[in-house]
């Protein structure tokens, strides 16, 4: 299908690591599908390949900031390390632009309203990229919790692991001012949020600890934490210490229950189960009366986040996180990391900003 000029959406990148490529990739995988847009500029002084992406998406590379936030676009994708993101999207806003913020929304609470405070400032409107939202396990375990099929909800656990690679320690990843935290604030943002996601509100934390021993950057590098939606159980646990990279959620109700297994790449298939209380009484195992629901490489979600942000149909609705909603998943992060006890001491705050909001 050919692309209509007079319809073409622009889309520019600031940041082209892995997040940005994959940015970069969804744009390519929309336009396969017909829809009008393109990439216009990609910055990053950084990245030693951006001249073979530039040949590979069609963009044009370019090195001044000033210059990136002056070109008009339809939507600015911000893909910096954290320490960075949150003054580039301030001044983005500022200039008017509508800005996709990869996760988080700031390194902490004070960023985030630093972010809020320069959107009243301009004109355009912030989206915060988190992508599981439009992953097939959660949209489909949603669905059921809509519905109810679980009857009365028993707990909801979610998990989530990785372990990073050698050399990580010297990366801005694992720093804890340049990064702003450690397995809780990412990858754990992604896990408070589907939280929400899910059962569309926040729980009251009620106790939660961490271990910090085989990096030691001073992060924290394992979080558990218990807390609970009105009687309904919630428990997370996030790790950049998981030799066996793991997504996992599972969800308990007097009916019933679901449980999603991977999240595509070397998590595995998302697989979305779903069973009944004593499924066994068929004749089956318990485990052979599950209902498989979906069963997906999981490679689609940056696309589709991304279609529904530029308004490109089918979009998925009520899906999308705008600025007040980022706003309350890092008011309920800072709750989270307050909460944390590492080695019997209570977390400390993080080093004061150093860039002017």
């Amino acid at each position: 299908m050919a692309i209509a000029e007079d319809t073409l959406k622009i889309l520019n990148v600031i940041g082209a690591g892995l997040i940005g490529l994959e940015r970069m990739k969804a744009v390519q995988a929309l336009q396969k599908q017909g829809h009008a847009l393109k990439i216009g500029r990609v910055l990053d002084p950084y990245q030693p390949n951006l001249p073979s992406y530039a040949a590979t998406y069609g963009f044009t590379p370019i090195q001044r900031m000033e210059e990136m936030l002056d070109l008009p676009c339809d939507l600015l994708v911000i893909a910096c390390p954290h320490d960075i993101a949150t003054e580039v999207a301030c001044n983005a806003l500022r200039k008017g632009h509508n800005v996709l913020l990869e996760k988080p929304m700031g390194r902490s609470l004070a960023e985030a309203e630093a972010i809020e405070r320069s959107a009243a400032e301009g004109k355009g409107q912030l989206r915060l990229g988190v992508n599981y939202r439009f992953m097939p396990g959660p949209a489909s375990l949603r669905q059921d919790l809509k519905e109810n099929r679980f009857g009365s909800l028993i707990s909801v656990n979610i998990k989530m692991g990785h372990g990073g690679k050698s050399g990580d320690e010297r990366t801005w990843k694992l720093d804890p001012v340049r990064c702003g935290g450690g397995a809780l604030l990412d990858p754990g943002v992604h896990l408070l949020d589907m939280i929400r996601y899910l059962l569309g509100a926040m729980p009251t934390i009620v106790g939660s600890q961490s271990w910090s021993g085989f990096w030691r950057t001073g992060i924290e590098e394992e979080v558990h934490i218990m807390g609970h939606i009105d009687s309904t159980l919630i428990g997370l646990q996030v790790s950049v210490v998981s030799w066996l990279s793991t997504f996992e959620v599972i969800v308990l109700g007097t009916e019933g229950y679901g449980r999603i297994n991977g999240r595509g790449r070397s998590y595995g298939p998302q697989i979305y189960r779903r069973g009944l209380r004593w499924g066994w009484r068929g004749g089956k195992s318990q485990i052979a009366s599950e209902e498989e629901i979906v069963n997906d490489p999981c490679e689609g979600s940056f696309a589709d986040e991304m279609a529904t942000i530029l308004g490109f149909e089918p979009m998925i609705e009520g899906t999308t996180v705008e600025l007040l909603g980022g706003l309350e998943l890092m008011r309920f992060y800072d709750q989270c990391r307050k909460s944390i006890i590492v080695d019997g001491n209570a977390a400390k705050d993080l080093p004061k900003l150093t860039q002017s909001n």
